[in-house]
């Protein structure tokens, strides 16, 4: 084989690789000619702007909606620079991409424009959470230190002298002190179940015994609000490897929600085994959720009623603490629920190891 075989080979061989290697690249490359069509598009790029097949030969307008992406390529084309340029793509479905244009010339006369398409969306989604997360915890903070502050400022002012207003002020500082105890608790408490550093140990749990010791601490709760309590858990429920703590923590809170959004009505505890899982609802006749709130229901901060929910005690979190306790089991946790006729949220966990 002649040198020049060789190197039309060895060239083939690195085509093919160069080639494989960008098929199988997590972000999309697009190569444009000077007429705006698509002379490459790899596999990534085409599921992610188009539902249809190949699209090479196809004009960029008909993939690409984005009004940025469709100028910057005019101005580029149109330009003797050839400097890259960086801006922010909307893809379908919502995705977010920064895209890297760079001009490349293959002739004196022929000029095309490489894209490589990054997806920024996790991150975006990230960051629209952590400034979310920063509001709603200034916002529930900001109530209960408004009312200590102005309560106290009061008291300073004169009112430590009168005895029965001294003792109402009080009672309604340590009321959001409280509040706000809870918060933080539950604020540590979820950090460290979403950064795995919360310790679980994983003991054969009675779970009917765990149940019955629940409900009887709710028994005057409900009783006041005029509600029947009541435990349907089958005859062959078998222990399950679970934390005993932090699973009480998760029945504690569904009961305690049943109860709160009830009157006069009822709340049962189900368990039953299913296949290999051990499946729990807590089901209500209380105010239920509204359809378009379901989705959201396990989200840090986000209440149905947000007056009441204050009002009632709750500080926004105690679902989606239970949804990561549930997850840390290598459980499922779900809710049905109908406006105006109740609500079951279930879980299920595994029956071993």
């Amino acid at each position: 084989m002649g040198i020049s075989s060789t190197k039309e080979a060895s060239n083939g061989v690195k085509a093919k690789l160069l080639e494989a290697v960008v098929d199988e690249m997590q972000n999309g490359v697009l190569v444009i000619d000077a007429k705006k069509r698509l002379l490459y598009a790899n596999p990534f790029f085409e599921k992610t702007f188009s539902a249809a097949g190949k699209l090479e030969g196809k004009g960029l307008s008909e993939v690409v909606k984005d009004k940025t992406v469709l100028e910057t390529v005019d101005r580029m084309l149109l330009s003797k620079e050839e400097k890259p340029q960086e801006i922010a793509v909307q893809g379908k479905g919502g995705r977010f991409f920064e895209a890297r244009l760079v001009p490349f010339l293959i002739s004196d006369l022929q000029k095309v424009i490489i894209g490589f398409f990054h997806d920024v969306t996790e991150e975006k989604r990230v960051e629209a959470i952590k400034r979310d997360f920063v509001a709603n915890v200034s916002h529930e903070l900001r109530t209960p230190l408004s009312s200590i502050k102005g309560y106290a400022e009061t008291l300073l002012d004169g009112a430590l002298d009168d005895k029965k207003t001294l003792k109402n002020f009080l009672t309604i500082i340590d009321r959001h002190a409280n509040r706000m105890t809870a918060l933080i608790e539950d604020l540590l408490t979820l950090s460290m179940l979403e950064s795995h550093q919360m310790p679980m140990s994983f003991e054969p749990l009675d779970i009917k015994g765990l149940i019955n010791s629940i409900i009887q601490g709710f028994e005057k709760q409900a009783k006041d609000k005029g509600i029947k309590l009541i435990t349907d858990i089958g005859k062959e429920i078998p222990k399950i490897p679970a934390d005993k703590d932090r699973l009480e923590q998760v029945i504690v809170n569904l009961a305690d929600n049943a109860i709160k959004y009830t009157n006069n009505g009822t709340v049962r505890i189900f368990a039953r085994k299913t296949d290999n899982m051990l499946q729990i609802d807590v089901e209500d006749t209380g105010i239920g959720i509204p359809e378009k709130d379901i989705p959201r229901i396990f989200e840090r901060f986000y209440r149905v009623d947000k007056g009441r929910s204050r009002e009632l005690g709750g500080t926004g979190l105690g679902l989606a603490i239970v949804k990561h306790i549930i997850q840390g089991h290598n459980g499922k946790i779900w809710v049905k629920s109908e406006l105006g006729k109740g609500s079951v949220f279930s879980f299920a966990l595994p029956v071993k190891e």
